[in-house]
C-alpha cells in the first residue's frame, strides 16, 4: 500500500496552501507521515466549504429531531439495516426501488444481480444509503454507523477495482458520478471519527481521483444529450470543488462546467422540461444542476448564468406539471414521486417565492442536510407568492396543463402531445392524467422495471395501456424493447388556449399515416372551468377501421353502465369520476383488469375501460368527463343535440356534432359546439338549440332563456 500512499503523493499539488507539512514529510520520503498530515489539513482547512458544517452540527440535529421526526427515525431504521449489510432502496428519488431486503451474510456481493435486474446493482453501488449512516451517526454518536461505513468503504475500494468487464456492473459512468456526491457527502460526516483513519482517506482519495479522470475520458454526443452526461459531470464538478488540492481539479472544474453548460442547452426545453419526457429524470437532471449551484454558491465559485437559468426554468417546469397533491405525473419511465422537495430547495438557491408556493411551508429533512441551518431563516424570511396563473402550456415539449386553481382539492388534467423522448419514452401520445379533489382519477400506469425478463416492463409501454386511443389494434408507437423502438408516432398539430373560462387543447400524429388507408386522429379537450371536461377524439380516414379509446383508472372498483356505457368510479367516501359518451349507441365498452406501477419494482391491479366503435371514413368519440366531489352521488345531465345550418338544414355528424351538458344542482347549461371540419364559407355559420355561431369549438352557457353567453374558444 506504501506505494498506493507515493501515488497520491504525486498527485496532489503540494504548492496548495495548507500543504507544507504533507510537502515537508513527503521530501522526507516519510510516506505515513505526509499522509496523516494529509488528513489532517483535511479536517482543519476553512475552505471548501461542503454543504454542511461541523458547526452547523447543533442546530441542524435540533431542527430536524423537532420538526422531521418521521425522517430521522427511517434514517436510522435505514442506518441500522446497512450495518447489518441489508439492502433495500426506498429513498425518494432512488431511480429503482426495491420493495424485497437482500441481506449479505458474509462479504458484501457488490455485483450481486437478483430477480434479473442488474438496476439492483447498480443501486448498490451508488452508495446513496451511506449518507442514512453518517446522518445516524450525527444524530447518535454511535460509531457502529462509522464503523460500518469505514468498513464497507475499504471494502468497496479493494474488491472493485476498474477493470473494462466491472465497467458494466460496478463501474458504469452514471455510478461514478452519483458516487463522487455521495462520498464526499459522507466525508463530512465521518471526518473526525477514528475508524476513519488516515490510511482509509488515502484509499477514498486515491478512488476519487480514479473516479475523476475515469468521467474526464468519457465524453460523446450521446452523453451531451442523456442524463447520463449530466449525472457524471456533476460528479466531477463536486469532486474538483472537495479536492481542490489534486494537481488536474481546475482542469476537471473548467471541464465539467463546460459539459454541463452544454448539456443543459441541449436537453431542457425552453420552456424548462427536460427533452427525455420523463419527470423522474428531469428530477434527476435538476438535482444535479441544483445540487452543483448550491456548491458554487457555498464556495463563491462562478458558474454559468445560462445553467443557472436553465435550473430556474426546470423549477418552474416542477411547479406547473406538478398534480394539486405535488407529486409528478407518471409519464415515461417515472414514479408516482412528491416534487415538493425540490421545490423547497430551488425556493431556498433562487429566493423565489412562487416557487415555495409551490413546496414545502418549512424546509424538509433532505434540503436542510442539502442547505444547511442558514436555509432555515432564509426559507421563513420568504414570502410565498401565488403562480401567476395555473393552466400552463409546455409549448416547446408538448405538454399542457389544465388547472382549476392551486389548493390540493383543484382539477387537474395533464395532457401529452410531444416527442417521444427517447429510451425512457413511452407509447402515450395524447394521453391524459386527471386529478380531483385530492384523488387521481385517470393516470399514467408507471414502469415497474427496465428488465426484458419481464413481459409487463412491454405491456407498461405500450399504447393501450395509456389514456388515449388506437386504431384497428395498432400500436402508433412500437415498443420493441425495453429501451428500443420501431416506428415512431410524431406529434402533429398541438395547439393551445386559455382563459378565465375554460382551457383547450388539441393534437394530433402521425402514427397511423403508414396504414395502406391512412387514418388521422385528433384529440380535443375543453376544460369547462371549474368543474368538468368535454373531450373529442376523431379519425379521418377512408376505409373502414375500428377504433379505440382506452381510460385507465387509480385501484377502486369501476362500473359501466351496460345501456348508456357512462362508466364511473364507485368510491363511497372519495371522489368519483363520471365518463359519459355523448353518442353511446355505436360504442361497445369493455371493462378490463390490468396493473399499475406506482413505484419501481411495486405493481397492484387496477381496472380500464375501452370504448371501440367500428366505422367507415371519418368517426368521432365523444365524452364528458366530469369528476363528483366526495359524497356527491348525481351525475350531470348529458345530451346530443342537433347542428343545423343556419338556413335549416340538418348537418352531417361528420361536420359538426354538439352536446349539452347540465351540472347536479346548477341552474346553468352548458352547450359545446365540435366543428370537424373548420367553418369557412357563410353556410357553416350553424344553428345549435336556437343560437347561431361561427367557431371551430364554441361554448355557450344559458340561464333560461335569455342569458345567453356564446364564447368562442377557437
Amino acid at each position: 500500500m506504501n506505494g498506493d500512499y507515493d501515488k497520491l503523493i504525486e498527485l496532489l499539488e503540494l504548492g496548495h496552501p495548507g500543504l507544507q507539512e504533507v510537502r515537508e514529510a513527503a521530501s522526507n520520503r516519510d510516506t505515513e507521515r505526509a499522509i496523516e498530515a494529509l488528513k489532517r489539513h483535511f479536517l482543519l482547512r476553512s475552505s471548501p466549504v461542503l454543504f454542511i458544517r461541523d458547526e452547523d452540527k447543533p442546530e441542524l440535529i435540533e431542527y430536524v429531531n423537532r420538526n422531521c421526526q418521521h425522517d430521522v427515525t427511517e434514517t436510522l431504521q435505514i442506518a441500522d439495516e446497512v450495518v447489518r449489510q441489508t439492502f433495500l432502496f426506498r429513498y425518494r428519488w432512488d431511480m429503482e426501488r426495491t420493495h424485497v431486503p437482500v441481506t449479505f451474510e458474509g462479504p458484501i456481493q457488490w455485483d450481486h444481480v437478483p430477480a434479473y435486474d442488474e438496476e439492483w446493482a447498480y443501486m448498490l453501488n451508488r452508495h446513496r444509503y451511506w449518507l442514512s449512516l453518517g446522518q445516524a451517526y450525527w444524530l447518535t454518536g454511535d460509531e457502529i454507523y462509522a464503523e460500518t461505513f469505514s468498513r464497507q468503504l475499504e471494502d468497496w475500494i479493494d474488491r472493485t477495482p476498474l477493470t473494462p468487464e466491472a465497467q458494466a456492473i460496478t463501474w458504469r459512468t452514471i455510478e461514478a458520478g452519483i458516487r463522487c456526491e455521495n462520498w464526499i457527502k459522507a466525508f463530512q460526516y465521518f471526518k473526525h471519527s477514528p475508524h476513519f483513519t488516515s490510511k482509509l482517506f488515502a484509499k477514498m482519495l486515491l478512488s476519487l481521483y480514479e473516479h475523476g479522470s475515469y468521467i474526464a475520458a468519457h465524453n460523446d454526443g450521446w452523453r451531451n444529450i442523456s442524463n447520463w452526461g449530466v449525472l457524471e459531470n456533476h460528479g466531477l464538478f463536486e469532486l474538483s470543488v472537495f479536492a481542490p488540492e489534486f494537481k488536474h481539479s481546475m482542469e476537471w472544474r473548467e471541464l465539467a462546467v463546460r459539459r454541463l453548460k452544454e448539456m443543459a442547452r441541449l436537453q431542457v426545453a425552453a420552456d424548462g422540461m427536460h427533452w427525455e419526457q420523463s419527470p423522474m429524470y428531469h428530477n434527476e437532471v435538476f438535482h444535479c444542476l441544483l445540487d452543483n449551484l448550491i456548491l458554487s454558491q457555498k464556495n463563491n465559485i462562478p458558474f454559468d448564468k445560462s445553467v443557472s437559468a436553465t435550473a430556474h426554468r426546470m423549477a418552474y417546469a416542477d411547479l406547473y406539471m406538478a398534480k394539486p397533491n405535488g407529486h409528478q405525473p407518471m409519464q415515461g419511465d417515472s414514479d408516482n414521486t412528491d416534487v415538493r422537495d425540490l421545490l423547497t430547495l430551488a425556493a431556498i438557491y433562487f429566493n423565489d417565492g412562487a416557487l415555495k408556493f409551490g413546496a414545502y411551508p418549512r424546509v424538509d429533512f433532505d434540503s436542510v442536510w442539502s442547505f444547511g441551518p442558514e436555509s432555515i431563516q432564509a426559507y421563513e424570511r420568504l414570502k410565498a407568492e401565488t403562480p401567476p396563473h395555473a393552466s400552463h402550456a409546455f409549448k416547446q415539449s408538448g405538454n399542457f396543463v389544465m388547472r382549476s386553481g392551486w389548493d390540493e382539492e383543484a382539477l387537474y388534467l395533464y395532457f401529452h402531445c410531444g416527442h417521444l423522448g427517447g429510451g425512457h419514452g413511452h407509447a402515450d401520445m395524447l394521453h391524459i392524467d386527471l386529478y380531483a379533489y385530492g384523488r387521481d382519477l385517470l393516470t399514467d400506469l408507471g414502469r415497474y422495471t427496465y428488465s426484458n425478463h419481464f413481459e409487463l416492463r412491454n405491456y407498461l409501454k405500450a399504447n393501450s395501456s395509456h389514456n388515449t386511443t388506437q386504431v384497428d389494434g395498432i400500436d402508433f408507437t412500437e415498443c420493441k424493447d425495453s429501451w428500443t423502438f420501431g416506428r415512431i408516432a410524431r406529434p402533429v398539430g398541438a395547439d393551445w388556449i386559455s382563459s378565465p373560462k375554460f382551457d383547450y387543447a388539441e393534437g394530433s400524429h402521425d402514427g397511423y399515416h403508414h396504414l395502406n388507408d391512412p387514418v388521422y386522429p385528433l384529440r380535443r379537450i375543453l376544460f369547462v372551468k371549474p368543474g368538468y371536461w368535454v373531450l373529442s377524439d376523431s379519425f379521418d380516414s377512408k376505409e373502414e377501421h375500428t377504433f379505440a379509446q382506452f381510460f385507465h383508472f387509480a385501484p377502486g372498483e369501476i362500473v359501466v353502465d351496460p345501456s348508456s356505457k357512462t362508466c364511473f368510479t364507485n368510491e363511497k367516501k372519495a371522489t368519483n369520476l363520471c365518463i359519459i359518451p355523448v353518442h353511446p349507441d355505436p360504442l361497445q365498452a369493455h371493462l378490463q383488469e390490468g396493473y399499475i406501477s406506482y413505484s419501481y419494482n411495486s405493481v397492484e391491479t387496477n381496472k380500464s375501460v375501452a370504448y371501440e366503435t367500428r366505422a367507415k371514413g371519418f368517426a368521432s368519440m365523444m365524452c364528458v368527463l366530469y369528476p363528483q366531489k366526495p359524497g356527491e352521488t348525481e351525475a350531470p345531465f348529458v345530451e346530443s343535440l342537433s347542428v343545423h345550418k343556419y338556413n335549416g338544414d340538418t348537418v352531417n355528424p361528420t361536420y359538426a356534432q354538439a352536446c349539452k351538458i347540465k351540472s347536479p344542482g346548477s341552474d346553468e347549461e352548458h352547450i359545446v359546439v365540435i366543428c370537424h371540419r373548420r367553418p369557412s364559407v357563410h353556410l357553416e355559420s350553424y344553428l345549435v338549440d336556437g343560437i347561431q355561431i361561427f367557431g371551430e369549438v364554441v361554448l355557450i352557457k344559458k340561464r333560461g332563456e335569455t342569458d345567453v353567453e356564446v364564447m368562442v374558444v377557437k
